[in-house]
């Protein structure tokens, strides 16, 4: 990857990373499935439990199904009781079917909570996050701090940073082995009305610089990028796009080992992509839960610029 790319999957000190993105789905089973087609290893699902302060675990309103990339990972979630959180899944599919989440890691939930609110964003209290998973040794239970804004500060979806306390019990032998070949989670680009002032604004909040290049406004992460267009520049880079809200989370990056074995995967799937050569392949929203995927090979390290000038 291009310098900047911190090739280790927990930040440490001050570095923030691109951690996952999270569609919303009316059927968590539909959605799993339509990823295995496109050549991933889906988790199980797993039911969601936040700590209130007595530390008594509470659902969350929502479960999720997963695929864990040696870089980052794509989580599906869908609302499974009555709570304020399973309400803004519900009013976010409501607006249209895709990616909803952009999930940023950090080391220190508290002092990223006390910058954000000094720096002028209204943000949630912290959540402590709980799952219970049957290990080797016996029950465990996994652990996070998550960091939401409150909702409407961020229009272009749930913006959030989160620390992970137990990777050992996430991230274990085999679960990032995929027969597309994907590796790596490397970009999400947004589509928005005003770039400039997203793109901005998404810098003030991570406290990373941006650069713009081709059009394209792009904040740079420890490990990761986060891209900025409009839907006029989208749309000539992508022949079949179409805004189904403005604004929204139009697509991803995710790094494959070996595009040519990416490709075979989605030819006997069925899949034909949007676009498709020696090192991007472009999965469209309709074959990908309703937001672009873009493969790409490692050499390639901005793919969506990239693609960009090959249309």
């Amino acid at each position: 990857m291009s310098d900047g790319w911190v090739d280790r999957q927990m930040p440490e000190g001050d570095e923030m990373f691109l951690d996952h993105v999270g569609y919303f789905a009316m059927d968590l089973e539909h959605a799993s499935d339509r990823l295995a087609r496109l050549g991933f290893q889906v988790s199980a699902v797993n039911t969601q439990y936040n700590a209130n302060s007595e530390g008594t675990l509470v659902p969350s309103g929502t479960s999720n199904r997963l695929v864990k990339l040696r870089r980052g990972f794509i989580e599906v979630l869908a609302a499974t009781s009555e709570t304020p959180l399973a309400e803004q899944l519900r009013l976010g599919l409501e607006r249209y079917a895709g990616f909803h989440v952009v999930a940023l890691t950090h080391p220190n939930m508290e002092r990223q909570r006390e910058r954000l609110v000094e720096s002028g964003f209204a943000m949630q209290r912290l959540v402590n996050l709980r799952r219970q998973i049957s290990a080797a040794d016996g029950e465990r239970q996994m652990a996070y701090t998550i960091l939401r804004t409150e909702p409407g500060v961020m229009a272009e979806g749930r913006v959030q940073l989160l620390t992970t306390h137990t990777p050992d019990l996430f991230w274990t032998p085999g679960v990032s082995e995929h027969a597309n070949q994907a590796d790596a989670l490397t970009d999400l680009i947004l589509c928005v009305n005003d770039p400039a002032e997203a793109a901005t604004r998404f810098s003030k909040f991570t406290a990373r610089s941006l650069t713009c290049t081709g059009g394209l406004r792009a904040v740079l992460l420890d490990r990761g990028r986060l891209l900025f267009a409009d839907a006029k520049s989208l749309a000539t880079m992508l022949s079949d796009f179409s805004a189904p809200h403005m604004p929204f989370i139009a697509g991803q990056g995710i790094r494959s080992n070996n595009v040519m074995m990416t490709k075979r995967v989605l030819v006997d799937a069925g899949v034909v992509p949007a676009y498709a050569d020696e090192t991007l392949i472009c999965v469209s929203p309709a074959d990908a839960l309703g937001g672009y995927l873009l493969f790409h090979a490692a050499s390639v390290t901005e793919p969506w610029r990239a693609l960009q000038s090959r249309i």
